[in-house]
């Protein structure tokens, strides 16, 4: 694994991420991750390197606190439908965070794309390293951690009130990271 220094995590997040869409890292210090998650889902905690985040809403304003930030309604117990997946599923994921539904087929150019694509959700995962853990949303890592997230059904358990949301968490033993999409119609 190949450690990723700034420049290459800002380039990648610039690559993957857009408007709608959240990508924040803070730093882990609990045992229970989903308590440092749900800090950094609230703008609550800094990137522990410094780094910079991605908080934008759609029409391109950042999100804020309660009540504009997506999830300010977030609990513990939501993480109940964050299911774990493969750091492969987990590129996939982020990826087709590109796509409006979160499908590959609504990525312009994704053919085309793919490997450059991929390339740059591998970056910003290589981050928490070889030992890092992933969770999703999306169902069907609920049946299987190591499908074929590309190919797989649009089917999510909503953290936020938008009408879709799909996302990735990382969980090492130092940090969390927050990857996140919203659809908002």
């Amino acid at each position: 694994m190949t450690p990723i220094d700034e420049a290459s995590w800002i380039r990648s997040l610039r690559a993957i991420f857009g408007k709608g869409m959240f990508a924040a890292v803070g730093p882990r210090q609990r045992d229970d991750w989903r308590l440092d998650a749900l800090d950094i889902m609230r703008l609550r905690t800094d990137d522990p390197r410094g780094w910079p985040k991605l908080a934008v809403a759609p029409g391109g304003g950042n999100y804020g606190t309660v009540p504009e930030n997506p999830f300010a309604a977030v609990t513990p117990d939501d993480f109940n439908a964050a299911f774990p997946v493969s750091r492969r599923g987990a590129e996939q994921i982020m990826v087709t965070l590109q796509g409006e539904w979160f499908q590959t087929e609504d990525i312009p150019d994704f053919d085309m794309r793919e490997a450059e694509l991929t390339s740059h959700a591998r970056a910003i995962l290589e981050r928490f390293g070889g030992g890092a853990l992933f969770f999703t949303n999306a169902v069907t890592a609920r049946e299987d951690p190591h499908a074929d997230m590309f190919g797989r059904e649009g089917v999510y358990e909503g953290f936020t009130s938008h009408v879709m949301d799909c996302g990735v968490i990382a969980v090492s033993a130092t940090e969390v990271g927050i990857f996140w999409g919203f659809t908002i119609d």
